[in-house]
């Protein structure tokens, strides 16, 4: 006996359609898999067995060969179970064995039969979708990525349901949607931060054109704090940017209320004992990394000078590309990584140097040591550094106005605002050499003040670049349509050199 039915699994980011044919014939009972499939999908046979058994149907004796096509697609999901399971059903005759050739299904056995939700439905769901397939069975578990793709889509909590479905063919629910979208109104203020206007000033500048940033001050000066807050001030997602964020977060294990859209960024700041690949993703199958999982939004990077040095060199590229790719066995796997780099350091290993009131006690060598964690190529490709100042004891217990976040998102949203009425689409820092061109010209002012500049400060050609970028969001803010001395003088002040 022979049958087929229609599955998916994802591979990096993108859902890839499988076919699972089945055929059982006479011989030695037990089952092979083949079509490259990886030790996960290899150990489901015992799975898929006992479910089969638990669920009370009976398992075929015969020799079983399931193939997995097309074969030449690596596959490791343990979403593979269901659709194995029910090809096993169609052979033994508990269905008919042209009952899923226009059925697509996923999902993961428990050994009593019951669906168990997956990793990357999200993607798998829409690929199947597009096929034009007469319906879908999804995991239950899976409910908010289903709701989420659309289309005729079942969802079954056991192997018993899945046959049910299938052997009825019935028109699938609709999944209601309340609930798909999560509050995203955060507690945290600027207005609770005191002091740092300086910062804050370069907070709107950063969050206006999505421009990197390192901050350098001693502990306790209020650079995480004024990190965390800053997706309160960035534009909210469109519903393009909701869905990828979505999708990233399907891939990389999400369930339930993780995966609601939402339209404020996501904040990602992993701790500095981070490793290669949980920084920028891998593995024998490729996963996301934690610059995918900021992909849309801010990624942190707090005590940058005691993360690995090759670990963070390895963002050079990422930052550039606004991808990374991966290359496994002879298969690209792509991750999108489009993120704003926020990075704070101390000034040295004991963080005083500098300080008003506390003595560094860091030897020159030492000093060294530590900021030689930070390349000149990588500084080079953050746009902004600016140095913080230890808030005085007036500035914290000062009844004074503080600028809080609805004030600052106002700023940042009129200077998009007349960004785009001026026919820019894109955010300054993501300007092409040729839009730099056109957008970011100089007067006869203007470019004698850069020329000095520039051999001043010995800037190179990229430099030079982000600092007219940089300009050029600055005149936003000021709803200025040419870039102005002061704008550049601005700019040129946020490229303070982070020493080594």
């Amino acid at each position: 006996m022979y049958s087929r039915i229609n599955s998916a699994v994802c591979s990096g980011m993108e859902g890839r359609t499988v076919l699972v044919e089945t055929d059982i014939s006479r011989g030695l009972p037990g089952i092979s898999i083949v079509g490259l499939p990886s030790t996960t999908v290899m150990e489901s046979r015992e799975r898929i067995k006992s479910a089969v058994i638990n669920s009370g149907f009976d398992y075929p004796r015969g020799r079983i060969t399931v193939n997995l096509t097309p074969a030449g697609l690596r596959k490791n999901s343990t979403g593979l179970d269901l659709p194995t399971a029910a090809g096993i059903l169609m052979c033994s005759g508990e269905l008919s064995p042209g009952a899923g050739e226009k059925w697509g299904v996923i999902g993961e056995l428990a050994l009593d039969g019951s669906i168990l939700g997956i990793d990357g439905a999200l993607p798998m769901l829409v690929r199947m979708r597009e096929e034009g397939l007469e319906g879908i069975i999804a995991p239950a578990e899976n409910r908010q990525e289903a709701i989420m793709a659309g289309g005729r889509i079942h969802l079954a909590a056991n192997l018993r349901e899945c046959v049910e479905i299938l052997r009825e063919k019935h028109e699938a629910p609709v999944l209601s949607d309340d609930g798909l979208s999560a509050e995203c109104t955060g507690t945290e203020d600027f207005g609770d931060i005191a002091g740092q206007e300086h910062a804050k000033r370069a907070m709107v500048i950063a969050a206006a054109g999505r421009h990197g940033l390192l901050m350098v001050g001693s502990p306790g000066c209020g650079k995480t704090m004024l990190a965390g807050r800053l997706p309160g001030i960035m534009p909210v997602m469109s519903e393009r940017e909701m869905f990828e964020t979505a999708v990233i977060r399907s891939v990389s294990g999400c369930r339930g209320d993780e995966l609601k859209l939402c339209h404020t960024r996501p904040f990602r700041a992993p701790h500095h004992s981070i490793g290669r690949a949980g920084l920028i993703g891998g593995g024998a199958y490729p996963v996301p990394g934690e610059i995918t999982l900021a992909h849309n939004g801010v990624l942190f990077l707090d005590e940058i000078c005691e993360f690995e040095t090759k670990t963070i060199e390895g963002l050079r590229l990422p930052i550039e590309e606004k991808s990374i790719t991966h290359f496994r066995k002879g298969e690209a796997y792509i991750f999108p990584c489009n993120f704003q780099m926020i990075m704070a350091a101390n000034p040295c290993p004991c963080g005083y140097l500098g300080d008003r009131d506390r003595e560094c006690r860091c030897s020159r060598a030492e000093i060294e040591r530590y900021r030689r964690k930070l390349s000149g190529p990588l500084i080079d490709r953050i746009d902004m550094n600016i140095a913080m100042d230890k808030v005085t004891y007036s500035e914290l217990t000062g009844t004074g106005s503080r600028i809080d976040t609805r004030t600052m998102k106002g700023q940042v949203d009129a200077a998009l605002s007349f960004a785009r009425e001026s026919g820019r689409t894109a955010y300054n820092s993501e300007l092409s050499a040729k839009e730099v061109s056109r957008w970011c010209s100089l007067g006869g002012d203007e470019m004698r003040f850069m020329n000095s500049a520039y051999e001043r400060f010995a800037m190179s050609p990229r430099s030079y670049s982000r600092t007219l970028k940089v300009a050029r969001t600055i005149a936003d803010l000021d709803a200025s349509k040419d870039i102005r001395t002061a704008h550049l003088a601005e700019a040129l002040n946020y490229r303070i050199e982070y020493e080594r």
